[in-house]
């Protein structure tokens, strides 16, 4: 076998050039089909192939995405949302190109709806090829953002229970509490650089995500302000690029052939980063067993690990992956959320201090503490952290999924197999939808207390910021919690200003979102 042999049947299994001829022959059969089964005029149906979209040698497979990056074009991964734009001016609300195989991008409601209402019973993304890789390499078990089919399943009822239920979040309220209050006590004795204080967020997040998945404080947040072992730095640093490299597997995997530069780089962060993780859970089983052994073990005290031990679903393996996976993307994740959320009430005085006076009715001023019970009663601050997310999407676009069986979306019929992009982010700047999409408004999202309605309502799939059905996020509760915790400890100690005159802050994603320019935050003790 020659070295191209090699390359072609270690990264197209299948001949794309043979799915683009299955895809046309097929077209009557399966329009036929779907008319039929949806009662609709086939002549209403148009085939794949007519879906608008970039032609040529931008629609060869695997390099047709490579071409649209740098050097060939003024994108790259971080700024790929506004590629995505560029290509809906020029092809209109729905398109196709090659990217994960043949793709459907679409910000039109309806066609969004429409391809969640048709995700099947195992709900399939595309492939990480560069995780893959380093999985196999490395005998990791995939977690649930990567596996797909009864795997998956297998995976999330086992986890679903513990971690999506409304009290999944709340058990662990005081020990994240005092993970704020830590987070305020630095706060209050310390002068950031705009890096420094990014930072702080980063330890704020991985502390509080840490009394969840390992029972125990990380030492991330010392409140006398002592700097953070070298253990937690090289997490740290690690967490940092481990999805910023990840984002930027485009093109031809060619590291399953040969361990390319990317994938050395992503190897050494994740090892880092799994490695970290993998000391604490040993750490925690350790801790466990001896608390048995000498019976101060509580048995009341929560404990994630132990539940998920316990299910006949799980091994050991798949434990581990799950709590990694928490600790990993539950760091990056919220660090930027709450970077952005309270940069969007700094740059809007106005919101901010209603927020505040909210703070102050339900909590009451500095030193009064949070429980459980306030965050059910504070709309505005849930009104703040949806037009965060509205304003500057998590995420670069929403969710894909491959799609199960043959369905027809925006008057294309989408043959199974295609990648369905959900571009979730366009859609709520979209002011056909939301009035003023520029600007952060927090009162669009209150309901009326009589009617409980808003004052306009929205498309129902247009704002899913942590996904959709049976695979959106499972982190989502605490990442809500870990959110309000710490901007509200923060609001009620401090008010917050922007530094910068310009307040047009670019958005860029290494797979989440955040500020390309550092927020330059002034806070003045309240």
């Amino acid at each position: 076998m020659t070295i191209l042999d090699m390359f072609k049947s270690r990264l197209t299994p299948l001949s794309a050039v043979k799915r683009t001829q299955q895809f046309l022959m097929t077209q009557k059969t399966r329009l036929k089909a779907i008319a039929a089964s949806a009662k609709v005029d086939e002549t209403d149906v148009k085939p794949f192939k007519a879906v608008p979209g970039p032609r040529g040698i931008y629609a060869v497979p695997m390099l047709g995405a490579a071409l649209h990056m740098k050097p060939f074009s003024k994108y790259t991964t971080n700024t790929f949302h506004l590629f995505l734009d560029s290509m809906h001016e020029k092809y209109g609300r729905s398109f196709s190109m090659q990217l994960l195989g043949q793709c459907f991008v679409t910000e039109d409601p309806g066609a969004i709806e429409t391809i969640y209402r048709n995700e099947g019973k195992y709900p399939r993304r595309a492939t990480l090829n560069l995780f893959e890789c380093y999985a196999e390499n490395n005998d990791k078990e995939r977690g649930m953002a990567v596996v797909n089919g009864p795997e998956w399943h297998r995976l999330r009822s086992a986890t679903q229970a513990f971690m999506l239920k409304k009290t999944s979040a709340s058990v662990y309220i005081d020990e994240q509490v005092d993970v704020a209050n830590d987070l305020i006590t630095r706060m209050s004795a310390t002068s950031y650089t705009p890096e420094e204080f990014r930072d702080e967020l980063f330890k704020y997040a991985t502390e509080s995500i840490g009394v969840v998945a390992f029972n125990k404080r990380l030492g991330f947040l010392d409140p006398k302000g002592s700097a953070v072992s070298s253990e937690n730095q090289v997490y740290l640093h690690a967490i940092k690029s481990f999805f910023e490299l990840m984002f930027k597997d485009l093109g031809p995997p060619l590291y399953k052939l040969f361990p390319t530069k990317l994938y050395k780089e992503f190897s050494k962060v994740a090892n880092e980063a799994y490695g970290y993780g993998r000391v604490q859970i040993r750490e925690l089983l350790e801790t466990v067993d001896r608390q048995m052994k000498d019976g101060t073990f509580d048995p009341e005290k929560p404990y994630l690990i132990l539940q998920l031990l316990a299910s006949p679903k799980t091994t050991d393996k798949s434990v581990d992956a799950i709590l990694l996976d928490l600790l990993t993307a539950g760091t990056d994740s919220t660090a930027k959320n709450m970077e952005i959320l309270l940069l969007s009430l700094a740059l809007n005085q106005d919101k901010q201090q209603k927020l505040y006076e909210e703070i102050v009715k339900v909590i009451g001023h500095k030193g009064h503490e949070l429980t459980a019970e306030h965050i059910s009663n504070m709309p505005y601050f849930r009104a703040c952290m949806k037009e965060s997310f509205r304003l500057h999407f998590p995420v670069t676009f929403g969710s894909l999924r491959i799609l199960p069986e043959d369905v027809v979306v925006d008057g294309y019929l989408l043959p199974k197999g295609t990648c369905a992009f959900a571009n979730n982010r366009r859609l709520l700047l979209n002011s056909e939808y939301f009035e003023n999409p520029k600007q952060f408004l927090p009162e669009r999202w209150l309901r009326d207390d009589s009617t409980l309605k808003r004052e306009k309502e929205y498309p129902a799939f247009a704002f899913l910021p942590f996904g959709f059905g049976l695979r959106n996020c499972l982190g989502r509760r605490f990442a809500e919690q870990e959110l309000w915790l710490g901007v509200t400890k923060i609001i009620q100690n401090f008010a917050i200003e922007e530094h910068e005159e310009e307040n047009n802050f670019e958005m860029i994603y290494t797979t989440f979102g955040q500020v390309k320019t550092l927020p330059k935050f002034i806070f003045t003790p309240r």
